[in-house]
This record gives structure tokens, sequence and C-alpha cells, in this order.
């Protein structure tokens, strides 16, 4: 007997419940997906999760909440807007788009996840089910997250301690052991779709990750390469790691990419998610003893930490470990062009004006006037560098003193730098996000346009972040207004 129940009980006829399934499955495929898949060449979630609902019905009870949410969000369940999407436009089934009333049946599929989930929770779940349980954990916190972080979606990413299942401190005892079974039954699109959700998390409540960023057992598994001392670490040295390190208040400039990709371009998105989180941890534990000293209220942390001569050497290996991984990015993470726009409303500069009209345009912009937008080829490559400008952001907005016993004006010209290199950052997540993204995308932008909105103080550069965060509610149905609100806080 299955230890997930095989069926629940529903109001709506067989066949209308069948008709009803269908449409928001296809809609699913489609949309809510590709937002899972798009750091994922096996496109699991739209490729292999269509196949699997047909014989495991929480995860259909899963996907159809989540596309019927998305329909209720985009077309605010007007059957005929929903007629209008490229997919539904032709669809046989036009009868049960024009009668479904998007919002009750997220409710109602959502409903009976959680009654599926509750019951599986309650069981001895083999392995060969581990999957199908995380994959649906997966899409319940993109379903929550589509209208804002809330305290469901904090509820459902606290079943990532139990991805593992061994006794505490089992995989420490060597480096070369190989994961439990609880693990092995899961696969890495599945096991990455959870991570970043994790990096999110801790992300907007600063506070820790879930997942243990040090078992390195672990993470080498689920693909990454990394030393014995805990650093990513590229096949060959790269000049990060070979040489002495750059200056960190240091713009990184472009670097002839290795002749061989050595990893494909999703594993190095994910690795990059791996950098971003412990650079997150870093900020979030201050200088406690602990990493989770600072996320107690304030009358009950410690009152000694660690120096801030450790700090900024903690600071430093993460310095480095960012460089080499931009290091080690091939061409496909490199823009394929440039477009100069005005700031003051988006638009191209004119490239074919005459020269008297062409020197008036240069003689009156100067760079504050302007801005690039930044075009690439594959567009998760696109979002994985805004993702990395946000790292860097956030690691030059946290880098601490030697020492703050120094009484000197002088690191007033170190805070300028800091700052002149945080917008550059900024304009460049900016630039990517100008440079049209597809849909799918548009829900990982929100954060780095969040961070890059920190950066500005010109009116004109914030009133783009704005309008940037309200297109990507407007075309992906994911909310940013909660962003929005953040930074006129801060304003």
């Amino acid at each position: 007997e299955d230890a997930i129940p095989s069926s629940t009980s529903s109001t709506a006829p067989p066949e209308k419940d069948g008709a009803l399934t269908a449409v928001l499955l296809q809609h699913f495929k489609e949309c809510p997906s590709q937002w899972l898949d798009c750091f994922d060449s096996d496109a699991y979630y739209s490729a292999k999760i269509p196949v699997m609902v047909a014989t495991q019905p929480m995860l259909k009870a899963a996907t159809c909440a989540l596309a019927a949410k998305h329909l209720h969000r985009i077309c605010r369940g007007d059957p005929t807007r929903i007629l209008q999407l490229p997919h539904m436009r032709n669809s046989p089934l036009q009868w049960t788009i024009r009668e479904m009333d998007c919002r009750y049946e997220s409710v109602r599929f959502y409903d009976q996840t959680i009654h599926y989930l509750k019951a599986a929770i309650l069981l001895e779940i083999p392995d060969n089910q581990r999957e199908e349980i995380f994959a649906v954990v997966a899409i319940l916190c993109m379903y929550e997250l589509i209208d804002a972080p809330s305290t469901e979606w904090r509820a459902h990413l606290s079943a990532l301690p139990f991805l593992y299942c061994g006794t505490p401190g089992e995989l420490s005892k060597s480096p070369t052991s190989a994961l439990p079974n609880s693990l092995m039954h899961i696969s890495r699109s599945v096991f990455w779709s959870l991570v970043r959700q994790d990096c999110l998390s801790a992300f907007i409540n600063e506070t820790q990750t879930r997942l243990n960023l040090s078992d390195l057992v672990l993470w080498r598994n689920f693909g990454l390469i990394i030393s014995s001392s805990g650093h990513f670490l590229p096949p060959s040295a790269s000049p990060a790691m070979a040489s002495p390190s750059p200056s960190p208040l240091a713009f990184p400039l472009p670097l002839p990419p290795p002749a061989h990709t050595w990893l494909c371009e999703d594993m190095l998105s994910n690795a990059l998610i791996w950098i971003i989180s412990k650079i997150i941890n870093f900020i979030t534990s201050g200088d406690g003893i602990t990493p989770g000293d600072f996320e107690n209220p304030r009358g009950q942390r410690p009152c000694f930490g660690t120096t801030q001569e450790e700090l900024l050497a903690r600071w430093k290996r993460l310095d480095i470990e960012l460089r080499a991984w931009y290091d080690t990015v091939p061409r496909s993470f490199t823009p394929c062009a440039r477009s100069r726009l005005f700031l003051s409303n988006a638009v191209p500069i004119p490239r074919t004006a005459s020269a008297p009209a062409a020197a008036n345009v240069a003689t009156n912009t100067t760079s504050t006037d302007t801005i690039d937008a930044i075009i690439f080829t594959v567009p998760m490559c696109a979002v994985t560098m805004q993702t990395y400008h946000m790292a860097r952001v956030l690691l030059l907005t946290n880098m601490p003193q030697e020492s703050t016993a120094i009484r000197s004006t002088a690191r007033l010209r170190s805070y300028r730098r800091i700052a002149e290199l945080a917008v550059r950052h900024a304009r460049e997540i900016c630039g990517i996000s100008l440079g049209g993204l597809p849909d799918a995308i548009l829900p990982h932008t929100v954060q780095p346009l969040f961070v890059a909105g920190q950066c500005f103080e010109q009116d004109s550069e914030r009133q783009l972040v704005v309008g940037l965060l309200q297109q990507v509610e407007c075309d992906s149905g994911w909310a940013t207004k909660y962003r929005i609100q953040d930074l006129q806080r801060q304003w």
C-alpha cells in the first residue's frame, strides 16, 4: 500500500475535475514550472513533473494549486483574459476555462495538497517517495511567495533540515563519505530549487540558512567542486586563487574566459547561490561567536564577540571565493551587447543622428543621465550575473574595518569608494533588467533590483528601479509591491 493516500474528496464531477486539471497542468507546464526550471538544464519541473502527476495525486494537487493562483494573479480570474494567453487560445477545453473560478480552485487544490502532505509526514515514507514530497515543498514555496514572503512560506521551508535523516555528525566522519539513502533519492533539480528558496529566505528575513553550508559531502554530491577547507574550487588555478588577491575595492573587469567550460551553466549558477548564501550567513552572524547569536533579541545577545581582524579575514576569504567564481565563468556569462539609454525614460539614445545633433547629445549627457541596457544571449546567465552583482554589493557594504580603535577620518575615502562601487554594481543589475528578460526569469530579478535600489541616491535611478519592479509584477504576476514599499521607507 502506498504511504501517500491515492485519493481525496472532491465536490466536482470526475469528468469536470479532469478537464479542469488538464487546463491547470497545461498552464503549470507553460508558466510556473519555468520559474523553477530556469536554472535547470534538465527542465525537471516542466518535463518530468507533468508525467509524474499521472500517478502521484499530491504532486498533481500542488501543481494545480500554483497554476490556478498564477492565473488569478495575472488575469484576475477573467476567463476572457485567460483565453488570450498563447497556450490557452486554441484549447479544446474553453468551456472549462469560462466556468473556472481560479481563486477558489487555487485554495481547493492547496487544501488537498496540505491534506496529502500531512498524511505523508505522519507515515514512514519510503526513500523512493521523498523526492515527490520535497518537489511538492518547492512548489508550495512558490505558491506562497508569489504573493509576498509570509509565515506560511517559512513554515514550508522548515522541512529543509529533514532532507537529511541520518544521525548528527555522521557526515562529518569522513570527507569522502557517501550520502545516506534519504538524500540519494532526491534529484539535483529538486535539491537546488530548495537551496534557492533557503537562500532567499535567509536574505529576506536576515537569518542564517537552514541548510548547513559547511557540510562538504552534501554539496559535493550535488555537483559542487569544493576544497578540503570548504571553499569554491575551480578545476585549475584561477587568477583569484593562484595570485595575490586584487584590491577588494576594485571593480572586477571582464577576463579572458577559460578555453573549456568546466561546469555547465546551471551548475555555475548553483555554485554562485552557495557562495552568496555564505555571504548572507556572514552578514547575519555579525560579530557573534556562534552564527545565530544576532538572531536573538537585543537584550539576549552576548556582550562579547569576534574581533574585527578575524571578521576581516573571513570577509577576505569570501571575497577571494567570489572572485574565483567570476574568473571561471565562460563566454555565455558575458554580455553580447550594450545599448546606451536615457535614464529619465529608458529610451535609446539615437545612433543615426546628424553630426551636430550627436555632438549635442554627447555634450549634454553624462554618465548619470544615461544607463546601459545589457543584453545576454542566455537568460539564465543574465540573471545569474545580476545575482553576482548583488553578492558584490552585499560584500562591499559589509566589509569590516581592521580595527574600530583607530580614530581617523581617513576611512571616509574607503567609504566613498565602497559607495561608488556599489552604485556601479547596482547600475549593472538594472541594465540587465533593461536588456529584455523573458517572463520566466523575472521573479528571480526582484531581490537584486531591491539591493540596487538601496544603493541609489538620484531620484531618476530610484524611479527606474521602481518602474522595473512594477514591470516584473505586471508581466509575471509576481508580487513586488512589498519591496517597493521597503525601498520607499529607506529613501
